[in-house]
């Protein structure tokens, strides 16, 4: 081969050197894919190949909103109540005895263990042996010894004795909950309307909702004032700044819960009630029954203790104050006798 041919070859050589594409420089190329290609691939000052912009330039991804640590705290569930024993564990108890509730505490009993969920009423009446009629007909009776032709009475009391005698106590009614409160004004004032139309609050600012007496559910609560001691309370809580007749009226009202429950109490009602004068002068009234739970819920969330008037009603009128009797009953005396009334609402014949 001449130096001239070696030349050309040389130069075709360049030239196809020089003509070659970048790609094949850089491993891009079919047949170049090995790691050592790419080291030895030689950078030039030419122009370059449009490249991936996505794969050149590193991914942006949005922000991510800062994780919240705080954890919400799930809401409060009230206890599940123990299980009533079985029929099998009550079997071999014996009760012996004679009655010694009469009906309207029998029928606290039932309507507490009705509203606490721990049975159905179709389940009581089995329990008890008796028919679901039978048993609705003795809770819609009202008074000591009303309802006492009924089997579900006698069978009733045997059956909670033998609760009692295995150590079983019926739960109390659960609270309603409470409303949450909002820190802003407006929502401070709404919620604070809300539960005085609800019975929850009163005019003197002070939430009773979480106050539970027996036979609420019923309005059955016994009572241990006299009208008189009532209406004294009546007026002494009416002189408060703040406190209307129209919204102690809506405060009363809202302690009936039973099927008798009034429509509502007016502030006529009130003040006819604040008119009358004795011991059992309005006893039948409404205004007598809801104001008493009222003022006694008032006391013990203010954690009061009882007045001796109260602790002698008590002793006096173990059952509760009758308020079946308003004081205009007649009374069949003897020659030169005539019925006296004390302060406590006793009838006395002299």
């Amino acid at each position: 081969m001449s130096h001239n041919q070696l030349g050309v070859l040389r130069d075709a050589a360049g030239a196809a050197r020089i003509n070659a594409p970048l790609s094949a420089y850089l491993g891009n190329g079919p047949n170049s894919s090995t790691a050592e290609n790419k080291e030895n691939a030689p950078t030039g000052t030419g122009s370059l190949p449009p490249t991936d912009k996505a794969a050149s330039t590193p991914a942006v991804t949005p922000s991510q909103p800062a994780p919240n640590n705080r954890k919400r705290k799930a809401p409060a569930t009230p206890p599940t109540p123990r299980p009533l024993p079985t029929s099998d564990e009550l079997e071999d108890i014996i009760i012996e005895g004679p009655l010694t509730e009469n009906c309207d505490q029998v029928r606290r009993k039932i309507n507490r263990a009705l509203d606490a969920g721990i049975i159905t009423k179709t389940a009581l009446a089995g329990e008890l042996g008796v028919s679901v009629k039978s048993l609705s007909g003795f809770l819609r009776e009202h008074g000591a010894y009303k309802g006492q032709g009924y089997s579900s009475y006698t069978a009733a009391w045997e059956y909670f004795k033998k609760l009692e005698a295995v150590g079983y106590k019926i739960p109390n009614k659960t609270s309603v909950a409470k409303k949450q409160k909002t820190d802003s004004a407006a929502g401070s004032e709404a919620g604070k309307s809300s539960a005085q139309s609800t019975g929850t609050g009163n005019s003197a600012g002070v939430d009773i909702s979480d106050v539970y007496l027996e036979g609420e559910e019923t309005d059955d609560v016994p009572v241990y004032d006299t009208c008189d001691e009532t209406r004294r309370k009546i007026d002494a809580y009416l002189k408060k700044p703040g406190v209307t007749m129209a919204q102690f009226c809506r405060d009363i009202h809202a302690q009936f819960h039973g099927i008798n429950r009034p429509a509502n109490i007016h502030t006529s009602q009130l003040t006819r009630f604040r008119g009358m004068k004795g011991a059992r002068a309005g006893a039948t009234s409404s205004v007598f029954y809801g104001a008493y739970v009222f003022f006694e819920k008032l006391r013990i969330k203010e954690k009061r203790p009882m007045t001796k008037h109260r602790q002698d009603m008590e002793e006096i009128w173990p059952e509760g104050f009758d308020r079946t009797d308003d004081g205009r009953k007649s009374y069949i005396c003897l020659a030169g006798e005539r019925p006296y009334m004390d302060h406590y609402g006793r009838i006395t014949i002299q």
